[in-house]
């Protein structure tokens, strides 16, 4: 007799915790308490078979109408947890990076108070490399520690033995992020605090706030950004309506919520022709599709 998963949610609504407010079902969604879960889940064979999605924050992740049928993994429990150590920072993929921000603030740890802005998780971070104000993840990284499917072992990687690239971090299939070891600075709270307050302002100043919205649509094209190409692409029309983008910021979403996947997937295809047919540059998604 099969026993149930206790871990295991069907038919997740990816819409109610997006931060589009979009996006389809996924059938089996396992919630991973701590390593022993994972090793004991993919000791199934039929698991480990099926295509794989991991979910963080659903901050920059749009699952389509048609919704994920595969193996759905939600790390919680021991991979909310930050361990500082004499040398480094052990940090749970599952942690959000406003509240790591806040964590080193408290601290006395600096280095970290460009996160404070970014809605995503460290594993979210850790696998797009992302960042904001010239500063990026992988500068951060000692190394990645994480969970082989295949060999269903766990692993630890050295930053320098990783390719990291703009928007471009740990990306291996068959392979899942648990946790990040962080280097550690020390500095005074005061200075932590104002950088922190500082990127606030600035994000206040640029970005739209309070709306469904998935941080940047599209990656910057090298020496180029790509707010910018858009606005200077696109007429008013794709300002209103609901789906549009924010006046307050060309690569920015400020849709009505509930709106299909396949809406959302077209408005993107109409800006990325617009840019191409008048700058020859195509646009990369920054937001990841998932089918």
């Amino acid at each position: 007799m099969t026993q149930e998963n206790k871990n295991l949610v069907t038919n997740y609504p990816s819409a109610k915790y997006s931060w589009l407010k979009s996006g389809g079902k996924i059938s089996n969604l396992y919630k991973i308490h701590n390593q022993i879960d994972l090793i004991n889940l993919f000791s199934n064979n039929d698991i480990k078979a099926k295509s794989l999605l991991v979910i963080g924050n659903l901050s920059n992740t749009l699952i389509k109408d048609e919704g994920f049928n595969g193996t759905g993994i939600k790390l919680i429990g021991d991979f909310t947890n930050i361990q500082i150590n004499s040398d480094h920072m052990l940090v749970g993929a599952a942690v959000l990076d406003n509240y790591l921000s806040k964590f080193c603030y408290q601290k006395g740890i600096s280095g970290y108070e460009f996160l404070y802005t970014i809605p995503g998780s460290i594993g979210g971070n850790i696998f797009m490399n992302a960042g904001c104000y010239n500063q990026e993840i992988k500068d951060k990284l000692i190394s990645v520690i994480y969970f082989d499917i295949n060999k269903n072992k766990i692993f630890e990687k050295e930053i320098a033995k990783l390719e990291f690239d703009y928007r471009k971090g740990f990306q291996k299939k068959n392979k899942i992020i648990l946790y990040g070891k962080f280097k550690i600075t020390h500095n005074e709270p005061i200075y932590i605090k104002n950088l922190m307050q500082e990127y606030e302002r600035i994000r206040n100043q640029t970005q739209p706030k309070k709306v469904n919205c998935c941080g940047s649509i599209f990656k910057n094209p090298k020496n180029q950004t790509a707010w910018k190409l858009i606005k200077l692409s696109i007429d008013d029309g794709f300002y209103n309506g609901p789906i549009k983008l924010s006046k307050k910021h060309s690569n920015f979403f400020e849709n009505e919520p509930n709106i299909s996947a396949k809406s959302i997937e077209l408005f993107i295809s109409k800006i990325q022709k617009r840019v191409k047919d008048k700058y020859k540059i195509e646009l990369e998604k920054e937001l990841r599709i998932i089918d």
